[in-house]
């Protein structure tokens, strides 16, 4: 291993330990008065499984079997961008049957740029939604989607988009929001978010409605970081409490020491919180010292039929 390869993997491997400090255990948040576990809401977030080999491909597969044998009771997936590595029809079969092999029949995805290579998002239109832009009720959660819409390694969002955005948001202040986007917004906090290459184009647009609106949740991936960084999930009092939520690649990276993970997040009927929970798919184990609670704008209404708007 090259000299600068081998320091990069041992600085990250670094801290990622020394970010696992201060965390509560899962034990305590799952046991806590506020957590019914009978009528809970569980979204597995995952972005960035973009194989470029076989050995990708299994770490998507495992996490499948992974979910499957161990962890149950999960309503939807998440899945925020990046899907494939090279827009190929082979690959994209390869992800449908693979995710058909999950237990979770909802699945919503995104378009990130790597999706967009060379077609500009025709097979995934083909091959998982034609709508790439769209909204899901859950009780009295509105999830809201949305795509790259250029290539490049920044996300484009169209003013069109934007604007749809916006009226969602401000016509729902009833719901929690979450939404999802392939990277996150500049001034998220997130790390390398003020890259222009890793962040959402024009972010501003976006962060003057989070002043006047409050968005519950925003999740995003597209930096392939472990869990374990500084700052991988940030709440920004200056955006009415929004919680920025950053999804590493299932895909593993650095010669497997950043190994594949995924995260859950679990809403409880009658509670206001959020449990986010890291979870590592080639040891099979949540990691307890990454737990995080949340507390959101309102109490979660329980569930309910989708609605796709």
């Amino acid at each position: 291993m090259p000299a600068k390869l081998k320091f990069l993997s041992l600085f990250l491997l670094l801290i990622q330990s020394s970010c696992y400090i201060g965390y509560t255990s899962g034990d305590e948040l799952t046991e806590a008065n506020w957590f019914n576990s009978k009528d809970t809401l569980t979204v597995w977030a995952l972005a960035d499984i973009q194989p470029r080999s076989r050995g990708h491909e299994e770490a998507f597969e495992i996490a499948i079997t992974d979910i499957n044998d161990y962890v149950p009771n999960i309503d939807l997936a998440i899945v925020a961008g990046d899907i494939v590595n090279q827009t190929d029809e082979e690959t994209f079969d390869w992800y449908v049957q693979t995710r058909n092999n999950s237990y979770i029949e909802e699945w919503y995805e995104i378009i990130g740029n790597h999706d967009l290579k060379t077609d500009m998002g025709k097979l995934f239109r083909e091959k998982l939604r034609e709508k790439v832009n769209y909204s899901v009720v859950k009780g009295n959660i509105l999830f809201i989607f949305m795509s790259d819409s250029q290539r490049g390694k920044a996300t484009e969002i169209s003013d069109e988009v934007f604007n749809w955005w916006k009226a969602l948001v401000a016509n729902n202040q009833d719901k929690i929001i979450v939404v999802t986007t392939h990277a996150p917004l500049e001034d998220s906090g997130i790390p390398f978010s003020s890259f222009r290459d890793r962040q959402i184009i024009n972010s501003k647009r976006f962060t003057q409605v989070l002043k006047e609106y409050r968005v519950d949740l925003w999740l995003s991936g597209h930096l392939h970081l472990p869990h374990g960084i500084m700052n991988n999930i940030v709440q920004k009092d200056k955006y009415e409490g929004t919680i920025f939520v950053h999804i590493s690649s299932i895909r593993p990276e650095i010669m497997g020491l950043k190994e594949s993970e995924s995260r859950l997040l679990t809403f409880a009927c009658g509670s206001d919180k959020v449990l986010i929970r890291v979870r590592n798919h080639k040891d099979g184990r949540f990691i307890p010292n990454q737990d995080r609670v949340f507390t959101l704008s309102k109490e979660y209404g329980c569930k309910n039929e989708p609605s796709l708007n």
